[in-house]
């Protein structure tokens, strides 16, 4: 047995166990090793994203509190309560993917957690397709001075992140063998806003055409267009350069590189946030 395995508590252990056997991968030990690194790197990635958006652990969550939440499952599953309203709550859920007994991605506009809920413990739901969860290993929230519009981007943020993180987490462990499609394609990109908003997906494709669209226009037209927190989009003046000869490194023989008028070139600016979430990037 592994450092990592014995790190885990029992509970934990049994319950991998269970859905080591659900997800259709071989009853092996090796298989259980499998889904406990990616047990292990789902918990991570939870604890830097909440971590990147100043969220807190909590160990219980009052039903009746108007905050959101951000709850992670001991399945590895993702699920995002929306901030309290007259109407309810909105509720997504994101499954491990690797298990056939729940849904990979539900959403329920007014629902509500049936009773407070707590690690350790399961999450009941007033309605929805999922009525309740595994046992849950953390909660988190914002702080009680965050607005609930700022809350909701938080939230919105993180599941986006998360969802699509775990399942590029998930790949790792379904890739041998395995006929898996590309995950950021604009047809996996298109489906996924579809399924998350509740829209078809001729709707979704539609407007995010048209929101591209509306990028491309603003920048022709030499505007500097926000992108969200990405940065801005815009066209710089190139000057004009004159015809020169140089050196081909490759054949050591002269060339002649044409004249080049002054154009223009787009470019992008990336934000402040966007370049230090770049800097915490761990590569391969």
């Amino acid at each position: 047995m592994s450092d990592e395995i014995r790190e885990l508590s029992a509970t934990v252990r049994s319950h991998l166990k269970k859905i080591t056997r659900s997800s259709g991968l071989p009853d092996t030990e090796e298989s259980f090793q499998k889904m406990v690194a990616v047990w292990l790197e789902k918990k991570k990635m939870f604890e830097g994203q909440i971590r990147a958006l100043d969220m807190e652990e909590v160990d219980s969550f009052s039903k009746d509190d108007p905050r959101g939440a951000l709850l992670l499952s001991y399945s590895g599953s993702l699920i995002s309560l929306g901030t309290l309203s007259p109407g309810g709550r909105r509720v997504e859920y994101a499954s491990i993917s690797l298990r056939a007994d729940v849904p990979h991605l539900a959403v329920t506009e007014g629902s509500a957690l049936a009773a407070d809920i707590r690690i350790d413990s399961e999450a009941e739901f007033s309605s929805g397709k999922v009525r309740s969860t595994s046992s849950l290993l953390k909660i988190a929230v914002c702080g009680t001075e965050v607005s609930p519009e700022e809350q909701e981007k938080r939230i919105r943020e993180a599941t986006i992140f998360l969802t699509n993180g775990f399942v590029k987490i998930n790949r790792t462990v379904l890739s041998t063998g395995a006929d898996l499609p590309d995950q950021f394609t604009s047809q996996a990109i298109i489906a996924y806003l579809a399924r998350k908003n509740g829209l078809t997906q001729k709707q979704a494709r539609q407007i995010t055409s048209d929101y591209l669209t509306m990028i491309e226009s603003g920048m022709i037209l030499g505007e500097r267009v926000p992108l969200g927190k990405i940065g801005r989009l815009f066209l710089k003046k190139r000057p004009p350069r004159k015809a020169r000869v140089v050196v081909n490194p490759a054949t050591g023989k002269e060339i002649t590189v044409p004249a080049r008028p002054e154009e223009a070139v787009p470019k992008i600016s990336f934000s402040r946030s966007m370049k230090e979430r770049a800097r915490q990037v761990e590569m391969g």
